[in-house]
């Protein structure tokens, strides 16, 4: 597998969005008096709005629960401010959540999905390049924990081929847009709303969708990770949280404009391109949520999902080896977290 890097001008309107807000604190008015407070760090990414959307709407607030969030893309900023304390909580895809610097001691507990990637991330590929068999000895530009790149491995390793036998042309999945330009490049790894400006606007004919994640839903699932310690302590402000959330999606469920109405202002972005991008996006309902995690019923439909990504990670190099599946994800908080109270 060769690495090579390459750098472009950044294209993608959302990301100046994103660069615009990322150092941006939110939270409940100063004068707001609580029993529990949560400080959330998690990308600029859509999937994310039903916390915003669960303030708002005053669901956290009928909790007593006030919640801080702030916007950070980079894990390696993440990671150390929850194992010193700093935050208590913060989302992302398992697989990534899996990767390196996580070892079996790092902090850090799945409580709970958010939204599931059916078709917001894939592989633009040019016209000569119809398969993913295709792919083997040509170019792949994008981030090697991108989901893109995931899905390629995923795939590659069900026709006995792995990502070794691609070229990996390390790039921001930001300038893929730019980078497709380059003929020597055959696929990049990306996702809305560039994935389907790229098939639109690039000048390479042919170009077309090799691969999304609605291939392999549930593969590409953003889950909640809080402070191990904290949530051992305080399960009780982890209930809440979870139970806004799922309220917050309850309402994308039965009327998705105000939803998308009330957290477009936090991501800086029209209503209109934000409701095209979730139309990859499948937020996880509370019992969806339960039928993912360990619980009475066995071990969970994310059992799975973890599995392959064992395998994943280490194939692309961003695991030192499995990961044991419980107690990284526990599932108990979600055991009748409406019981007695309102949803």
């Amino acid at each position: 597998m060769a690495f090579t890097l390459y750098s472009a001008s950044k294209k993608a309107a959302s990301t100046a969005g994103a660069l615009a807000i990322a150092t941006t604190l939110w939270a409940m008015p100063s004068t707001a008096v609580a029993q529990d407070e949560i400080d959330c760090i998690f990308p600029f990414w859509f999937g994310f709005a039903p916390v915003f959307v669960a303030q708002e709407e005053g669901y956290f607030e009928s909790e007593d629960l006030v919640v801080k969030t702030s916007f950070d893309n980079d894990r390696a900023n993440v990671l150390p401010a929850m194992s010193n304390g700093s935050i208590d909580c913060t989302m992302r895809t398992i697989g990534e959540t899996m990767s390196r610097p996580r070892t079996a001691d790092t902090t850090g507990t799945v409580i709970g999905t958010i939204d599931i990637s059916v078709g917001a991330d894939g592989v633009v590929a040019a016209g000569d390049v119809q398969s993913v068999e295709d792919l083997v000895g040509k170019t792949l530009a994008g981030e090697i924990n991108h989901p893109g790149t995931t899905l390629v491995q995923h795939a590659l390793s069900e026709i006995g081929k792995s990502i070794k036998d691609v070229n990996i042309q390390l790039i921001a999945t930001d300038d893929s847009a730019a980078v497709f330009e380059d003929e020597s490049v055959s696929a990049v790894a990306t996702w809305e709303p560039m994935m389907s400006s790229i098939v639109r606007s690039s000048s390479r004919e042919g170009a077309h969708l090799l691969l999304t994640s609605a291939d392999y839903e549930g593969l590409i699932t953003d889950v909640i990770i809080v402070r191990t310690e904290d949530l051992e302590e305080n399960p009780d402000k982890y209930a809440k949280f979870l139970r806004g959330i799922y309220r917050a999606i309850d309402l994308y469920k039965t009327d998705p404009d105000r939803f998308i109405e009330i957290s477009a202002p936090f991501f800086d972005t029209p209503a209109a391109e934000m409701k095209a991008s979730l139309e990859g996006v499948k937020y996880t309902s509370y019992e969806e949520s339960q039928s993912y995690l360990p619980g009475a019923d066995g071990e969970g439909k994310l059992k799975e999902v973890f599995d392959a990504f064992n395998k994943i990670n280490i194939a692309l190099d961003l695991q030192d080896g499995p990961l044991e599946y419980q107690p990284f994800v526990d599932g108990s908080l979600l055991d009748g977290l409406f019981d007695d109270v309102e949803r």
